[in-house]
């Protein structure tokens, strides 16, 4: 018998918490952006953490056509890759005016490049999940994509100039692009 129904209603909860937040944070932004500027490196991997959870939501909907069933281990590693996306998504944008009285730039510098931490465990978190769970071999070609995906994130929070990791965002995004049809297309 499928638990599916029981892994997609967990995993929903808390990747719907996760958009939640992420829509809340974009919010603020919006609410106070007469008296805190705004910053576009903070705005750009809001949107591809957006992404990144809603092609995670996609493909939650496909895995009765993968797996059947799973153990509890093998669901919480699951949840552990929604949680991974909520908490970033709690960090990369303020969640009250008073967090942003210095601008969006000052607040990711200071708080919201720690969601770029939770974003590279996300990925790896889904490396392991794809080997452990679905067979995939490391050793392919996604498998060296991957590690950039991992890897990217934790230089842009690593990088202490402005110039360093806004150039590195403007790399990540077509690669987050590339990962989101890839994952759709398979």
């Amino acid at each position: 018998m499928s638990n599916f129904p029981i892994v997609a209603t967990v995993l929903s909860m808390v990747l719907g918490l996760s958009v939640t937040r992420l829509l809340l944070g974009a919010l603020t932004v919006f609410r106070i952006r007469r008296n805190a500027a705004p910053d576009w490196v903070a705005l750009v991997w809001a949107v591809m953490l957006f992404t990144t959870q809603m092609d995670f939501w996609w493909a939650v909907n496909s895995l009765p056509q993968v797996r059947a069933t799973f153990s509890f281990q093998e669901f919480l590693l699951l949840v552990l890759l929604a949680l991974a996306l909520f908490v970033s998504s709690a960090l990369i944008l303020p969640s009250r005016s008073e967090d942003e009285r210095e601008g969006l730039g000052v607040y990711f510098e200071q708080d919201g490049r720690y969601a770029l931490l939770f974003l590279s465990g996300y990925y790896l978190l889904g490396f392991i999940v794809n080997i452990l769970l679905f067979g995939v071999s490391p050793m392919a070609l996604w498998g060296a994509f991957d590690v950039v995906m991992i890897v990217f994130p934790l230089c842009v929070f690593a990088a202490r100039s402005r110039k360093a990791y806004a150039l590195l965002t403007v790399a990540f995004a077509p690669l987050n692009i590339a990962d989101l049809v890839i994952s759709l297309v398979t």
